[in-house]
């Protein structure tokens, strides 16, 4: 059993990940995504349990999911571990360096925190969805699992599929060699 700790103000404690508890055996490669991200990003993973009203706090906001600019939480929402965890790697791996660092990547929810327009947004989440499409087989995740691409975007006329396919292939692209 891992020790109680507190990994934010905003969270209760750590937890185990979805993928690792004995009733959940899902097969995906939770251990293998984990070390991969956080040598890729260089940034930590904080697999927790919300109380109170953190979950509409930084990073949280109204998401099960948020990046403080050091490491990605993960809370529990009945979702996927590894799922969010891929997710947030391929924000990551889209954002522009200068975003890379700052809390939820620009994109928001917070007050003050979306440093893009809808259109810039919007492209953006899309082709993260389509690279974690990429990426997922490499850690048995199943497509069933994944949200569709167009799912958390302000405007679907905003999208150039074709671009933001591009885009998540050349980045898949540069990662193939280097994937566990």
């Amino acid at each position: 059993m891992r020790p109680r700790m507190k990994t934010s103000a905003n969270s209760d404690d750590a937890r185990e990940p979805c993928c690792l508890a004995p009733a959940s055996r899902c097969g995906t490669r939770w251990e293998a995504l984990r070390a991969w991200s956080c040598a890729l990003t260089g940034k930590g993973v904080r697999v927790v349990r919300l109380s109170g009203d953190a979950q509409g706090k930084a990073p949280f906001y109204a998401q099960p999911v948020g990046f403080d600019g050091r490491a990605i939480f993960l809370a529990f929402d009945h979702g996927c571990d590894t799922e969010k965890l891929l997710h947030e790697v391929c924000h990551w791996l889209v954002a522009p360096r200068d975003r890379r660092g700052r809390q939820n990547f620009g994109l928001g929810p917070g007050p003050g925190q979306r440093v893009v327009t809808d259109v810039e947004g919007d492209n953006e989440e899309v082709t993260v969805m389509l690279l974690e499409r990429l990426l997922a087989p490499h850690f048995q995740l199943p497509e069933a699992r994944i949200a569709r691409p167009d799912y958390n975007v302000a405007d679907r006329r905003n999208v150039d599929w074709d671009a933001c396919e591009v885009r998540a292939t050349e980045i898949y692209a540069r990662l193939r060699d280097g994937l566990p």
